[in-house]
């Protein structure tokens, strides 16, 4: 007999902050982003490739379901966008474990928006709707010679373990939950 999956959670709510609005993902978003994606520099310390239109599409289209293949991790994705400016400017994703004891945090912003401040105050907004939520043990991984990215995630209240995940750095916020 197998366990029942737990109870599915509510879809990420819509969050705002000082200058920015982060909304729940959906698979149409994918045309609005794709400038921010087809940028080569966005791939300096994550690895990886601009993806395709048709490749971004279905990738929106599947994190848009909001869970992974067996409902053991709710996928939390928002699309960031300043208060003043129509057009998107990144993108924070949180992966939550559907019993809410850890969640993995990450965020994208658009090149010529880097350095504004952007990154840092979405990362603050999703870790304090990640606490409100009671998720206690948030992590980060993020490439050792990325040192805007280590800035966000400090402002975000995480810290650096010595704990590596790819070569990247494993930051933390809270109790460390072994996955």
């Amino acid at each position: 007999m197998t366990d029942p999956a737990p109870p599915r959670q509510p879809s990420p709510p819509l969050l705002a902050t000082e200058r920015l609005q982060l909304d729940p993902l959906r698979a149409s978003d994918a045309d609005r982003m794709f400038a921010i994606y087809a940028d080569a520099r966005l791939y300096d310390f994550t690895g990886g490739s601009p993806p395709d239109r048709d490749r971004l599409r279905a990738r929106y289209a599947h994190l848009a379901g909001g869970w992974n293949h067996d409902s053991t991790e709710q996928w939390c994705n928002w699309i960031v966008t300043m208060h003043d400016i129509a057009e998107p400017v990144g993108a924070m994703q949180a992966t939550v474990a559907a019993d809410r004891t850890w969640a993995s945090i990450a965020w994208e912003v658009a090149v010529p928006m880097q350095g504004q401040g952007i990154a840092s105050e979405a990362a603050i907004a999703v870790v304090g709707w990640l606490r409100d939520i009671g998720v206690h043990s948030i992590r980060a991984s993020i490439h050792p010679d990325h040192a805007a990215s280590s800035a966000v995630a400090r402002r975000a209240g995480l810290a650096p373990t010595d704990e590596r995940d790819d070569g990247e750095i494993v930051w933390h916020l809270g109790v460390v939950e072994r996955r």
